[in-house]
Parts: structure tokens; C-alpha cells; sequence
């Protein structure tokens, strides 16, 4: 059985990992946007949706700077296999560079000997023939990575399963319709089945490309 030996810290924060805003989710739920009566409660849900979908795909969305450790890479990583860092996608330079540092075995990695699939989080060592190989006993990449805009989808995403959240406040979420015989019959519109998740169908489908793939 492959065992990998990598760590991965947090080292610049993001202010805040929510991924909507208070006036994105008022004018989804059709809340004046000048009604700040209820905006505590909101903020509150947002913060719970948005930690339930870095849950749910395993990973962070928000841009944030992370430290990846790799250690005795030579006993578990085949030739010219690149380094998968945690997070992704790296945030690049003006000049389109991926924002890391690398340093291997105590010496920095020169840019010219590796490239980066930012979108993937994939770091290739390089020489002049091709893709190479690490081989470091400790290897340390200092990077930023996640979206800044956070993408449109996600948003629809974190928008929809907020709005599920928010409508099921007070009843029974699982509940489609009631009835009390000469009294009453109701049945909740608009309601969408949930996945075993407890996630929307909807907010699940536009997830989807965001999964974490398996290691």
C-alpha cells in the first residue's frame, strides 16, 4: 500500500471563508436589501453553508496561503510524478507564473525547474529533457491557492442550499406535505429533495466539478 507523507497548514487566512454575502442572499430570499433586522442570521447561515460545502468537496474555495510538506518523496512518488499540493488552483503572478516557493532539501527551487498545472495544484520538477522528478527527503511549498472572485456556480450553489436552509427554519425539512383531516392540506412548493447529504440536488450537480478527485 502507497503511503504519502505530506502536511498541509494554513499560513495567510482569508478574512472571512463565506462564499456569498449578506446582499447576495437578500436578494435571493427577496429581502429588502435595506431590512438589516434579520442580516445576524443570515451572516450565521452563510458561515454554516459555506463550511458545509468546503466539507462536502474537501477543499477550500477561498483564496487563502497555505505551507505544503513532503518528506522522503523518493520512497513513495514514481518518476516524474508531479507534487499534488492540498489546494487548488494557485493563484498566479502578472506574468502568469504560479505564486509558489519551493524548497528542497533546505535550497530553493529555481522557477526554471519546475512547472505548475494551476488549475490542478500539480508541481513537475524539470530539467532540460523533460519532466524529472523530486527526490528531496523534505520538501516545502509555500503557495496561494482557492478563487478570488469565487466562481458564479458555486455561488448558485451555496445561494440554493442557504435558501433550502433558510425556508426549512421552524419545520421539518424532510416534510412535503400535511394534511389534517377537515382542517387542513398543505404541501410545501418549491421544495427539492435532498440528498443523503442533507444537500440540494441542484447545489450537489453545480458542486460536482469541484470534488476533491481521490489521491
Amino acid at each position: 500500500m502507497r503511503t504519502d507523507y505530506r502536511i498541509s497548514r494554513t499560513i495567510v487566512p482569508a478574512a472571512s471563508l463565506a462564499l456569498v454575502t449578506v446582499e447576495q442572499a437578500k436578494a435571493t430570499l427577496g429581502i429588502d436589501a435595506a431590512d438589516t433586522s434579520q442580516d445576524a442570521a443570515l451572516a450565521a447561515l452563510i458561515g454554516q453553508v459555506s463550511a458545509a460545502i468546503h466539507r462536502y468537496i474537501d477543499r477550500i474555495l477561498v483564496q487563502q496561503g497555505y505551507r505544503d510538506q513532503f518528506r522522503y518523496v523518493a520512497n513513495w512518488m514514481f518518476v516524474g510524478e508531479p507534487l499534488q499540493l492540498w489546494q487548488y488552483p494557485v493563484a498566479l503572478d502578472e506574468d502568469g507564473s504560479a505564486v509558489a516557493t519551493i524548497v528542497q532539501d533546505g535550497v530553493a527551487v529555481d522557477a526554471a525547474l519546475y512547472e505548475a498545472n494551476d488549475e490542478r495544484g500539480l508541481l513537475y520538477s524539470i530539467d532540460a529533457s523533460g519532466a524529472y522528478g523530486w527526490t528531496g527527503l523534505l520538501i516545502t511549498v509555500d503557495y496561494t491557492a482557492g478563487y478570488d472572485p469565487i466562481p458564479d456556480d458555486v455561488q448558485a450553489a451555496a445561494l440554493d442550499w442557504l435558501t433550502a436552509r433558510w425556508h426549512a427554519e421552524g419545520r421539518d425539512p424532510g416534510l412535503r406535505s400535511e394534511t389534517v383531516p377537515d382542517l387542513l392540506a398543505q404541501t410545501y412548493a418549491g421544495a427539492e429533495p435532498m440528498t443523503s447529504s442533507g444537500i440540494p440536488g441542484a447545489a450537489r450537480d453545480l458542486l460536482a466539478p469541484y470534488m476533491r478527485p481521490a489521491l
